[in-house]
């Protein structure tokens, strides 16, 4: 069974929504689904419900009466609110211009979805990004010869030297520095870095990352690939741990 028909557990999700009948519509379909949601309508509202309960996904709204949600999801990404950095976000907003989501990617969300949206196609966003939550902390626990070598067998880490990538709390440390990755991003470095120059397809990342097999995402990967070969360009250095394999795919070197 592949990840993408593996079922995850019931999540917890919040909800930033000041458009009240939009918010019922998600928060019934999210409910359908088992899921248990909180309901808030504003950035402030959002810090305090970040600040005293974990989540497993936010689903935000740009357009908000006190703000931009995207200030939101970089205060989350940079430590700034509560104690889940890496929590995935989706972006869920009525601003469709190129510009606005790359803006929104940049800033650290996970996924970008514009009103008026389908439903069927949120609810499959909604299932993927919990799944490749859930389903990387599995396969952290995975063992393989090509990486035992470099693995901290107590914790799973993933250690190259400069380069430490901690899958039990979604850590990355870079020449001391952590390095502050979305959900997204670090499960697309964990799963290329457990088997260095192993080349994968944009087909077989979509599949093992994103639990889908749309080649219209392909897009995605390369963004995605691009902002982490970003963050992880230390010292305006040459990039040296993603490389692209030019017709093929991407591959990991230490």
């Amino acid at each position: 069974m592949t990840l993408a028909e593996k079922q995850v557990p019931a999540a917890m999700i919040l909800i930033v929504e000041d458009d009240n009948d939009l918010a019922d519509l998600i928060n019934m379909h999210l409910s359908f689904q088992g899921h248990n949601v909180v309901r808030v309508t504003s950035l402030q509202q959002a810090r305090q419900a970040l600040t005293n309960q974990s989540f497993e996904l936010l689903v935000l709204d740009r357009g908000l009466e006190d703000g931009d949600g995207l200030s939101l999801c970089q205060a989350i990404r940079h430590h700034q609110i509560g104690s889940q950095p890496w929590l995935p976000v989706l972006v869920l907003t009525a601003r469709d211009a190129e510009k606005d989501k790359v803006e929104g990617l940049e800033s650290g969300a996970d996924d970008y979805l514009t009103k008026p949206f389908s439903v069927l196609e949120f609810q499959a966003r909604v299932r993927a990004m919990l799944r490749r939550q859930h389903f990387s902390k599995e396969a952290a626990n995975d063992t393989d010869p090509t990486t035992q070598k470099h693995n901290d067998n107590r914790s799973h880490v993933l250690n190259f030297g400069d380069l430490i990538i901690n899958p039990t709390t979604h850590k990355v440390e870079l020449k001391q520095d952590d390095i502050s990755l979305t959900a997204t991003e670090f499960t697309l470095l964990h799963f290329l870095a457990k088997k260095p120059g192993r080349v994968y397809s944009k087909d077989e990342l979509l599949e093992a990352v994103w639990q889908t097999h749309f080649s219209g995402y392909h897009h995605t990967v390369c963004s995605t690939i691009n902002r982490l070969r970003t963050k992880l360009n230390a010292s305006n250095e040459e990039h040296k741990y993603i490389h692209t394999v030019w017709g093929v795919g991407y591959k990991f070197e230490a």
